[in-house]
């Protein structure tokens, strides 16, 4: 069966790339900082704004806003590059990227909220912390004003949807965000999906 096309139209979008399992995506946090710097390398290059990002193990889950036809080439650049620098850093060869990266269209606000949730609740899921605050390797922290780590994630669409002026719109994200338990919310996209992105 052939591979289904994925949407290239400009917009926001879920991303997930997963690693070759069992093995890690990233082994350590120089592994992470590799990855970050990467990363904003592709968006500078493609002009494409990242409105979150999480880091596991095993994977990555990033929000992106992309112009017509960039996600491919932000995917295509920042996980080859990685992927390099982690081989050559690791001595070893062969893939990193599990299988192909998987993109969900993010629809309307209600998606964007519902997904940004489902971030910011990932590393929590993962039994990693016991808050979405906890860790350095989410802009959820940043957003919402507690941390200062993520300069290039631009989350004013997010945070914006919760009023004004920011600080003040921040709290009210962090309520939505740190009322649920995030731990039993479904994934914001298809079943089939989910069971990708896991």
């Amino acid at each position: 069966m052939p591979r289904a096309h994925r949407p290239l139209h400009a917009g926001l979008y879920h991303v997930v790339t997963g690693s070759t399992r069992p093995d890690p995506f990233f082994r350590d946090d120089i592994d992470r900082g590799a990855f970050l710097v990467e990363l904003v390398a592709a968006l500078r290059h493609e002009h494409a704004v990242c409105l979150g990002l999480c880091l596991l193990t095993t994977h990555y889950h990033l929000i992106l806003d992309v112009d017509d036809g960039a996600l491919p080439r932000v995917m295509q650049r920042v996980n080859w590059r990685y992927a390099l620098a982690a081989n050559r850093r690791h001595r070893r060869r062969g893939h990193v990227v599990g299988r192909r990266y998987f993109s969900v269209p993010i629809l309307d606000d209600a998606h964007l909220l519902s997904g940004y949730r489902y971030l910011a609740w990932n590393l929590v899921r993962a039994r990693v912390v016991t808050r979405p605050q906890d860790t350095r390797w989410s802009s959820y922290a940043t957003t919402v004003g507690l941390r200062s780590d993520y300069s290039f994630v631009d989350a004013r669409r997010i945070v914006g949807m919760f009023g004004r002026p920011y600080g003040v719109a921040a709290e009210r994200l962090r309520g939505f965000v740190e009322a649920s338990t995030g731990v039993s919310e479904p994934a914001p996209w298809p079943p089939r999906v989910a069971r990708l992105a896991a």
